[in-house]
């Protein structure tokens, strides 16, 4: 306890040191004017703004030579490239650049003469002087160009940055952070660039007064709340970052704000006013730039040496994904600059007004460097690569367009009549021509640089896409789940994953299925779900580790505990209708440092609409599948009803009759109808038996029809070896005899004869025939060979009608059962039975249907 106190009191003390650290050259300045004002006693006065004619002058070989001379400045147009020498200023001889500087910096809003020795001739230029651009350097042509590119693209980088961060703030305050963090260097970059391109567009009448001087003024005040802010904005985004500094420091957090107020607030009143009592705001660069190294270096130790790394990790929150030789090196960057402040930096020391602008432009620029750093492990969570394939294609895009649009206007005036390339008309059709060239172009180009900087998570996209398209295909939920599983952990590289299904979800089928990739311990088991599937059902909203992706609100008791279980995503399966069916459990990735994004959270919320959807086709399909089972089971009953009293009433009947004459055969008639009705009873609800017991039911029943008819039917069989062990649908064969024996024998005449037949045919189905001598079928004596019952007449009952059906839902063919019949020649029916499609048992596990060959 006396340990962690102790800690407590040296960050807070060591916050407290840089705030003041900070602030110390700015002190310094106060007192220096308060000691001045103190000896002199003569009050401070307001000083003139600084004047600036765009020419850099130095002393060479005792010459005032112009060394540089700004592409924007007013004699551009007498082509000055430097070189000159100067002979006279306002008529006057000058023997020191810097006499000549100290007259220019006192002329704001002037025009001076100068005459100028170039080439061996002598000229004379009139030049406006402006008001120095506080906080830019025009000091030479490599320093602007330079500054000027490194602005733009330091701008280009905090835009895409900020498109990423953006769509994250409102998921987690880190990302909040981020944002104000990212969003305060976007001001400093984008409004010093900004003032960059209105002076090389404008020249420097862009400063002198009228509408472009207040829009550069204001655009100087943004870029300066950006700079001053951004630097606190690090530090506090530091200190929030892990929980031991945070809590320790809370009392001292306001603080770190207090530089950036004071020094802002100073600076742009004197950039307002043009100075503030004896201050320019040019006076405010070296406190501004050391505050910034201080708060730099105090958030890259921090960084490097904070022992809180581990635990933020521990807390979602992954450390910073760059190295530690990046930090020191930003670390030694800070520690420069501040030595350069305070003139203890012999490398440039005493050296030129340019290369002192170039390195402070350096400094300022990779003073930004720890802005993105920092968010980077905010940033890549966002929609990286998507940002920026999009924007390396607009880029290019507009790139070509400006090149061709000042190409053509070039092309227009060179070739075209006097003054056309100066016609708005003109300028506004090419524009709109290019305009729709660039349309054209935006969509292929967007294709190409996808190829080009094509990532994991793209290529990972397009396998996630191609298991969508595949999983309509899968009529197995088990194989489903199995494939999705697979594919999503080797796309993303998941180190494990696993998937639920629930297969006809809220109904008494209801049924899990449970796939898993690389399987870790400790195992995220179907029980585990069951603890938060009741919140994530409810929800339906994707749970992720890290809170920049997290959409759910669970329970933080819930949310432990699938920390502890390794999970990093849970992907509800919820169907458009909000239903959900499962859930997708991701464990972090396997490549070190690699995090899930919102393009992987999107990718696998589609993916798992579609599963979604997969599984209630599935489940569809399973019902179907059911309701045929039912039906034929129904029908089946149906038929066992119609059979047993018939059986019962015609037995009895016999048995009544042959008790009194023939006693031994009544009693064997009786055995007979109880054997028969011990397979019905035995038979259960099974759709298939083997064709040898379908054999003994017909037989028993032939006993009790031959006890009737006597001599009248005369019953025959032949029948190929092993044709008994063929699975043949219940009641079908029996049904068959039936209707001969009931409306072909019965009716006719003086009896007839049955004969049962079968035979395995070439193409290894069996094909079962069942030959009466009756009367025949009116019906069907026009119909031909090979007709079927589609139209029945009534007194085929309800039993030949079944049959043809049931064959038809279990086999899915109509060409199964087929009939002849002829006047006096009685009838032939023959049931073909795909014989090695059948199962042994179907009717043990109800799904004899699907194995027949129906679904």
């Amino acid at each position: 306890m006396a340990l962690r106190n102790k800690t407590t009191w040296l960050l807070r003390f060591a916050v407290v040191f840089t705030i003041l650290l900070a602030l110390a050259p700015f002190g310094r300045l106060v007192a220096d004017w308060v000691e001045y004002a103190r000896v002199v006693q003569v009050p401070l006065e307001p000083l003139p703004p600084r004047g600036f004619d765009w020419v850099r002058w130095e002393d060479r070989d005792g010459e005032i030579v112009a060394i540089y001379v700004h592409a924007g400045g007013t004699a551009h147009a007498e082509g000055r490239r430097g070189g000159g020498a100067l002979f006279q200023l306002e008529f006057q001889q000058f023997f020191s650049a810097d006499d000549v500087k100290r007259v220019v910096e006192r002329s704001p809003g002037m025009t001076l003469t100068y005459e100028v020795l170039q080439g061996g001739e002598l000229r004379t230029l009139d030049i406006p002087v402006t008001r120095y651009p506080t906080f830019l350097y025009p000091l030479s042509a490599t320093l602007w160009v330079s500054s000027a590119w490194a602005f733009g693209l330091a701008t280009f980088i905090h835009l895409l940055a900020a498109l990423i961060v953006v769509p994250l703030a409102l998921r987690s305050r880190r990302a909040l952070r981020s944002s104000l963090l990212i969003a305060a260097a976007l001001l400093w970059v984008g409004g010093n660039l900004a003032r960059i391109v209105m002076i090389m567009v404008a020249g420097p009448s862009a400063l002198a007064a009228g509408g472009l001087s207040e829009s550069f003024e204001v655009l100087t005040l943004v870029s300066l709340t950006g700079w001053t802010l951004f630097p606190a904005l690090l530090l506090w985004h530091v200190l929030l970052d892990a929980r031991p500094v945070r809590d320790a420091t809370r009392p001292v957090l306001p603080l770190v704000f207090l530089p950036p107020v004071v020094l802002g607030g100073v600076a742009a009143v004197a950039t307002v006013k043009g100075s503030l009592g004896p201050l320019p705001p040019d006076a405010l660069l070296a406190p501004i730039l050391f505050y910034v190294c201080c708060y730099l270096a105090a958030s890259t130790v921090l960084i490097v040496g904070g022992p809180w790394l581990q635990e933020a990790h521990e807390e979602g929150h992954p450390a910073p994904g760059w190295s530690r030789i990046g930090s020191l090196a930003v670390l030694a960057l800070a520690v420069a600059g501040g030595l350069f402040v305070v003139g203890a930096l012999p490398v440039v020391a005493g050296e030129s007004d340019a290369r002192a602008g170039a390195f402070i432009v350096l400094l300022q620029l990779l003073s930004l460097a720890p802005v993105v750093l920092v968010s980077l492990a905010t940033l890549r969570y966002g929609r990286f690569d998507a940002v920026l394939t999009r924007a390396l294609a607009y880029t290019s895009v507009l790139g070509l367009v400006f090149f061709a649009f000042v190409g053509g206007l070039w092309l227009i005036g060179l070739f075209g009549p006097e003054g056309l390339d100066a016609n708005p008309v003109v300028a506004g059709l090419l524009v709109v021509l290019l305009l729709v060239v660039a349309e054209r172009l935006a969509r292929p180009l967007r294709r190409v640089f996808a190829d080009l900087v094509a990532t994991d998570r793209q290529r990972a996209r397009q396998q996630l896409n191609r298991l969508g398209d595949r999983v309509r295909y899968l009529l197995d939920a088990e194989r489903l789940a199995h494939e999705a599983v697979t594919t999503v952990g080797t796309a993303l590289g998941a180190r494990s994953a696993v998937l639920f299904l629930c297969a006809e979800m809220g109904t008494p089928r209801e049924r899990w299925v449970q796939a898993t990739f690389r399987p870790e311990r400790p195992y995220f088991t179907r029980a585990e779900l069951a603890r938060v599937w009741t919140r994530l059902q409810e929800e339906g909203q994707v749970w992720a580790r890290n809170p920049e992706l997290n959409e759910s609100s669970i329970p933080q008791a819930d949310a432990v505990r699938l920390r502890q279980f390794g999970v990093a995503l849970a992907v509800p399966v919820t169907s458009g209708r909000g239903e959900p069916a499962g859930v997708l459990v991701l464990g972090r990735k396997a490549r070190r440092r690699a995090v899930y994004n919102l393009e992987d959270v999107e990718m696998l919320k589609a993916l798992c609409g579609q599963l979604a959807l997969a599984t209630e086709r599935l489940g569809l399909i399973e019902r179907e599948k059911a309701l045929v089972r039912e039906s034929a089971e129904a029908q089946l009953a149906a038929l066992r009803a119609q059979i047993n009293p018939h059986f019962l009433f015609n037995a009895l009947n016999t048995i009544a009759a042959l008790i009194a004459e023939k006693p031994a055969e009544a009693e064997a008639t009786v055995q007979q109808l109880a054997g028969l009705f011990r397979y019905v009873l035995q038979a259960g609800s099974r759709l298939f038996v083997p064709l040898g017991e379908e054999l003994r039911l017909v037989r028993q029943y032939l006993a009790v029809e031959q006890a009737r008819f006597g001599d009248a039917l005369i019953v025959s069989e032949a029948w190929d070896d092993g044709v008994e062990s063929v699975q043949i649908p219940a009641f079908a064969l029996q049904t068959l005899v039936e209707n001969g024996v009931k409306h072909g024998i019965e009716r006719k005449r003086g009896g007839g004869t049955v004969r049962l037949e079968g035979r395995r045919r070439s193409d290894g189905t069996v094909e079962v025939t069942v030959t009466d001598s009756g009367v025949g079928i009116p019906a069907l004596f026009a119909a031909g060979d090979g007709a079927t019952p589609e139209a029945p007449p009534d007194f085929y009952g309800i039993g030949l009608r079944n049959v043809a059906d049931r064959l038809e839902q279990l086999y899915g063919r109509d060409d199964l059962l087929t009939m002849e019949s002829a006047p006096g020649d009685g009838t032939v029916v023959r049931l073909l039975l795909p014989a090695p499609s059948a199962p042994s048992d179907a009717g043990a596990d109800g799904d004899a249907a699907s194995r027949a060959g129906g679904f």
